[in-house]
């Protein structure tokens, strides 16, 4: 529904053809463990999906609605093997997505370990072109999880704990400068907002006071600064929302679905 939701959100351009990948309804009793990972064989049939479009459409840009942060694997692959070095990726996230099946059962937790060459072994191997670590800036990164530390040393990430005081545009542009990039791919994960501003995210779920992980502090009007700065002197060639969490959407639908009326 999140991803639905966000067609209808974005700027309307006619110019741009869509495509929908074919996602299973979600049934969590009917995920099964695999090599670790629950749903493997599902997510590795959408990346699957979504690298046949790419392949066949060939573009030049790519904007990408979520899902999980998982939704970023395909396209980001298909940019990189486009652009090759020309290419760095703002990773907009509260967490860093660096996991191993050893770590977490959540393939979105594994998405840039995947693109990396690392992560999960069954999806890493399905990216063509593997990207460098130096090719990504974690903006908005929260306190980590022991794996995640291990993990970002273990990769060679330069990385830093924001908190509140996320990377601004003048540093994030001035990453860009130093490595020369041309080319610029946005991961933009919802999570990353403050939940208590921000509802439609994981973090702000009814009635769940505590969760696995931390959530974002960051707010609409520095996130719109970041995305307004990189857009005004960059050229984004791919952009990804991901994990829009409607939850008000989510149990109206729930609420009246089953009402005679309807049907």
């Amino acid at each position: 529904m999140g991803a639905h939701l966000l067609n209808w959100l974005i700027p309307n351009d006619s110019n741009q053809e869509a495509f929908e990948i074919k996602v299973e309804e979600p049934d969590e009793d009917a995920l099964e463990l695999e090599n670790g990972v629950y749903g493997q064989s599902q997510i590795i049939n959408n990346v699957k999906q979504a690298q046949d479009i790419l392949n066949q459409e060939q573009p030049d840009k790519v904007v990408t609605l979520g899902g999980n942060c998982m939704v970023s694997q395909a396209p980001f692959d298909y940019l990189n093997q486009k652009y090759g070095d020309e290419l760095g990726i703002v990773w907009i996230d509260t967490h860093p997505d660096i996991s191993y099946p050893k770590d977490i059962t959540n393939e979105h937790a594994m998405v840039v370990a995947n693109l990396l060459g690392e992560g999960d072994s069954e999806l890493s191997k399905l990216v063509k072109a593997p990207l460098k670590t130096n090719q990504f800036l974690h903006v908005g990164l929260q306190e980590l999880l022991d794996f995640e530390a291990e993990n970002l040393e273990k990769l060679n990430f330069d990385y830093k704990v924001q908190g509140t005081e996320s990377y601004n545009y003048e540093e994030i542009q001035q990453w860009i400068k130093e490595n020369n990039f041309s080319k610029i791919a946005i991961h933009f994960d919802i999570d990353v907002l403050d939940p208590n501003e921000f509802r439609a995210t994981y973090f702000a779920e009814p009635h769940i006071e505590s969760f696995p992980a931390a959530a974002g502090q960051m707010s609409l009007s520095h996130l719109n600064d970041i995305l307004k700065g990189i857009s005004e002197n960059n050229d984004i060639v791919g952009f990804t929302v991901a994990e829009y969490m409607p939850w008000d959407e989510i149990n109206l639908k729930n609420t009246l679905k089953d009402l005679n009326i309807f049907h």
